[in-house]
């Protein structure tokens, strides 16, 4: 189940805590009325517009500059250095109170920047995009229920099949429905949209070919378990998605994904030493693409630990993750496990060289906050082919690599460390990088292949 997203957000990434940039949306939605305004930000916030009457506005803002560097880009003998520039600006005008009937206009207008890439691609559609709405929606709600119409940022459960990706300099957005049902422990959600179509120099629009729809049961955000021995959080969902291209039938595809989450929790407790928890999602996919039948799958499970009384409150996460392959001699089946939606860094590596079919991934995420201001996260992922008769694919779900005659499972290795400096209240500095060290398979179906090394370095400000 979606969970609402907070000010300065922390995503549960591995099992470990991830500083993130919150939407604006959210940053609208935490900020206090402007009768307790520490700058001259907060008199942009909530300022009432009929004297006592809850109707209010708001405006908020964000500016991001990120500039990154590649050698070795995707384990191949490509070099690039590029930047990158954002500006997000958004209004929200909201009647009525949150712990009761209330409705919400919230408007954001975005321009999105790319400077000097090199790599295969060019600029592309996630890195550029002159102004246009990044959202625009109407919420109609009571207390945590709600209904949103409209262009919208749409990501399910942990994100693993479905996100709204921040690193993307135009994220993703949809054209649609969402409604969002809380009762008590129990939470209900129902989405119909179609995803947008990022045009550089031309009005963006919603996707004629591509729609989907989901529907998912849980528990409500911060319930408690049903009993000791229950999960703390537990989903079930069915994701669908159509794809039908003009002139191609070839490519036209039905794919309905159903599966559920489960995660206990213990030492939750304020007194407690170490918080551990464990955590387990799986799903399978089924339908059609061309005259092909699916049957796909994908799991993992994670564990982790942390240590709430220590310095910087440190956590682990060890984890395990395999998803379906092609096999040979299966003309009518599709067998590759297919991300619907893939957010760019926050599963599989920061580097995104490796997607996840026909992929065994283990994994070790650390996060630790030494200072207030600080946050680090260190992780590490070993990548073994599941089937050797099929290649590697991309986080988009295309080949990264063909098996040709390698028998090696071996595929990669890779290195995240990355940071978040929060310098003042608004202004925050980012930093990191990775390395990815091919192996035997990589090695074995392209000589040329080499150690990548990515890094980046930028600023937010965001209001």
């Amino acid at each position: 189940m979606t969970v609402v997203p907070r000010l300065d957000r922390r995503l549960i990434v591995g099992g470990a805590l991830l500083l993130a940039s919150a939407p604006l949306s959210a940053v609208v939605a935490q900020t206090p009325p402007n009768t307790a305004a520490r700058d001259a930000f907060d008199r942009l916030k909530n300022m009432p517009l009929f004297g006592d009457r809850p109707v209010t506005f708001t405006v908020a803002g964000h500016a991001r500059w990120r500039e990154e560097f590649f050698r070795g880009f995707n384990t191949l003998p490509l070099n690039d250095d590029h930047a990158q520039t954002r500006l997000l600006l958004a209004g929200d005008l909201e009647v009525g109170k949150r712990s009761g009937a209330y409705g919400r206009l919230f408007v954001e207008a975005r321009d999105a920047q790319s400077y000097g890439r090199t790599l295969p691609g060019g600029v592309r559609p996630n890195d550029a995009d002159r102004a246009d709405f990044q959202t625009a929606y109407v919420d109609l709600g009571y207390g945590r229920s709600m209904l949103r119409v409209g262009r919208q940022e749409i990501g399910l459960a942990r994100e693993r099949l479905f996100g709204a990706p921040d690193w993307s300099n135009t994220r993703r957005s949809s054209q649609g429905s969402r409604l969002q049902l809380v009762r008590g422990a129990f939470a209900f959600e129902a989405v119909e949209a179609r995803p947008i179509v990022v045009r550089l120099r031309q009005p963006n629009l919603a996707d004629s070919t591509q729609r989907f729809r989901t529907l998912s049961i849980g528990s409500a955000p911060g319930a408690r378990a049903l009993h000791q021995a229950l999960p703390s959080l537990w989903q079930g969902y069915w994701y669908e998605q159509t794809v039908k291209p003009a002139g191609n039938p070839a490519a036209r595809a039905y794919r309905l994904t159903t599966g559920g989450r489960a995660q206990w929790q213990w030492g939750t407790a304020a007194t407690s030493h170490v918080q551990r928890s464990v955590e387990f999602e799986g799903a399978r996919q089924s339908g059609t693409v061309g005259m092909r039948s699916i049957n796909a799958w994908f799991w993992v499970t994670e564990g982790a630990l942390q240590w709430k009384r220590t310095r910087g409150a440190p956590s682990l996460a060890l984890g395990v993750e395999e998803a379906s392959a092609e096999q040979r001699g299966t003309d009518s089946a599709l067998e590759q496990f297919t991300v619907l939606y893939p957010a760019a860094h926050q599963h599989g590596g920061y580097a995104d060289v490796i997607g996840r079919p026909n992929i065994r991934e283990l994994h070790a995420i650390s996060v630790w906050d030494p200072l207030t201001s600080l946050n680090l996260r260190a992780a590490l992922y070993h990548f073994d082919r599941l089937r050797t008769d099929d290649g590697v694919y991309t986080k988009q779900n295309t080949v990264f690599r063909a098996a040709g005659s390698s028998e090696a499972r071996h595929v990669a290795d890779e290195l995240d460390i990355t940071g978040t400096w929060r310098a003042t209240r608004h202004l925050r500095l980012i930093f990191g990088g990775a390395l990815v060290v091919p192996g035997a398979f990589l090695k074995e179906t392209l000589t040329s292949s080499e150690t990548e090394r990515w890094g980046f370095v930028g600023t937010t400000y965001q209001f």
